[in-house]
């Protein structure tokens, strides 16, 4: 018997690791086969490859980013293949299990939530002709198999994702990861087993899907010690809890060296009446605190969240928890959207706030009680600008200057935002050229402004621009800057040599200490 287990990913940089879960588990059952897919692929052309492998059994992996292209694949595949199994699984199927099967009779049988049980006795049940419409049989450590062979083997220069835990110490009720009441540690000794022959592979990236990978400290930083110690050129990725981290944990983090570990923290509200609606009981003092001393570090990526449309957070107090988690001046914050997932908390108790939201995945939340659809609908093109401008990096000069015109942070977002929406910027995918020139004609040819974004362009972007700074003969000064000896790298280099390497730039201000003076800037091209 052929079994095909597949799933349409959001990216092409992902891999489903649940597939090879699954797969390890029926090896001595069937033939097994593995496809990861894309859902922004021609839903023709995922539908040709799955019908190729003429598999006996189709397990899909269902998700909230997948589920309308895996239900067209589905019937479709019925429709050719009528004898076909069609199974489906993960979180947008188990907790309206009967809804869809009642809806839609091309699903022979849904597995729920985890599946390394709910597999083995589907497929053994496929061979007699007794298949159910639903399986639910409780997974153990014991269950889940080593599937490192199949990370490595699928390895093709893309991040391996890799998981040392499963389930969440917190109960966060917008998040799946409520549902589950249990932590399952993975045994350590077979965690180091599987992460030797990734970093022996020198693979680009491991992103760890636990949920709180800080969840035991002692075992977090044995984990991260093993990292460091074994690694090659490989980077970590890490979603972390901040008031679980103590002085032990940051006097390890601090030998940490530069840019090898990325810490996703998520903040969602600093307003304490939404945190304790949502069961997020921490003391946001004590987070900043930590993220502030995380920052200082200067070694660690810090990527931080908000989510828009929480319970009790109006417009205002939105404005109140974005300036708290900027001012901690973190490398990257994410605006997210509520959305309302199947099973989680929020999602049962929708009605109480009056939440409205998409019909349709993601289920993103439109508005409610504290926040009308026109507010929700700004913070949308809010986002959007925000991303453009800070997450991107290509304006870090350029943004610590304008934020000194401005009494706060969502003051200064909200004026760019609003000249954006005036002049229609939000209503297309904008070039990074044209936010470059809209920041020069919002701020009326601000000098200093027009020199700092000259040199955040130069820092990113080859060539130059008609609206840069340009007050200096190029040539002259380059030619001078060498000949006085000033930059030591420049030392027994022919100047050909030092242009073909090297861009130069010269300003009237010097974005080190926010003087004007005349500076001399080098970027390597």
């Amino acid at each position: 018997m052929k079994v095909l287990l597949t799933t349409l990913n959001s990216k092409y940089s992902h891999v489903n690791i649940a597939l090879y879960y699954l797969k390890n588990r029926i090896l001595d059952l069937a033939d097994v086969d593995t496809l990861n897919l894309n859902v922004n692929d021609e839903l023709s052309n995922n539908l040709s490859k799955i019908i190729s492998y003429e598999a006996d059994v189709v397990c899909f992996g269902v998700y909230v980013w997948n589920i309308d292209q895996t239900l067209k694949i589905a019937e479709n595949i019925k429709k050719v293949r009528p004898k076909t199994i069609i199974s489906f699984g993960g979180p947008e199927v188990s907790y309206n299990k009967e809804e869809i099967l009642q809806k839609y009779n091309f699903v022979d049988s849904i597995l729920c939530l985890e599946s390394e049980n709910n597999i083995i006795q589907f497929i053994k049940d496929v061979k007699i002709n007794d298949i159910k419409n639903i399986y639910e049989i409780p997974v153990t450590i014991s269950d889940i198999p080593d599937i490192s062979d199949n990370l490595v083997e699928n390895y093709d220069n893309r991040a391996v994702y890799f998981e040392t835990s499963r389930g969440c110490p917190f109960r966060c009720s917008y998040c799946l990861s409520c549902i589950d009441k249990n932590m399952k540690y993975f045994v350590l000794e077979n965690v180091k087993n599987q992460l030797k022959q990734l970093l022996d592979l020198d693979v680009i990236q491991i992103r760890f899907i636990d949920r709180t990978f800080n969840s035991n400290k002692q075992r977090a930083i044995e984990i991260w010690k093993f990292l460091l110690q074994n690694r090659k050129n490989t980077t970590f990725h890490f979603e972390i809890c901040a008031s679980l981290i103590d002085d032990d944990t940051l006097n390890f983090l601090k030998n940490v060296p530069k840019d090898i570990f990325r810490f996703e923290i998520g903040i969602q509200s600093t307003n304490e009446k939404t945190l304790e609606e949502i069961n997020r009981k921490y003391n946001f003092d004590y987070e900043q605190d930590i993220i502030r001393k995380l920052v200082k570090l200067n070694t660690l990526h810090i990527h931080t969240d908000l989510i828009i449309g929480l319970p009790y957070e109006t417009l205002d107090i939105f404005k109140h928890s974005f300036n708290d988690l900027y001012e901690l001046n973190t490398t990257e914050i994410q605006l997210g959207f509520l959305k309302f997932l199947k099973g989680t908390d929020i999602y049962n108790r929708k009605d109480k706030f009056k939440y409205i939201y998409l019909g349709y995945p993601p289920y993103e939340v439109l508005n409610n009680i504290f926040m009308s659809y026109d507010e929700i609908s700004y913070l949308k093109k809010f986002e959007t600008v925000f991303e453009s401008l800070y997450n991107s990096k290509k304006f870090i000069q350029s943004i610590k200057y304008i934020e000194t015109k401005f009494s706060n942070y969502y003051e200064m977002y909200e004026y760019i935002t609003n000249y954006f929406i005036k002049n229609k910027l939000t209503d297309r995918k904008i070039s990074y050229d044209e936010i470059y020139e809209s920041l020069i004609k919002l701020f009326n040819n601000d000098i200093i402004l027009t020199q700092t974004l000259t040199y955040d362009y130069s820092s990113n972007f080859k060539g130059t621009r008609n609206w840069m700074h340009n007050k200096y003969n190029l040539k002259e000064e380059i030619s001078n800057y060498i000949s006085e000896n000033k930059d030591t790298k420049f030392k027994n280099i022919t100047l050909t040599e030092i242009l073909k390497k090297y861009k130069f730039i010269v300003l009237d201000y010097n974005i080190y200490n926010a003087l004007t003076e005349k500076t001399f800037y080098t970027f390597v091209k």
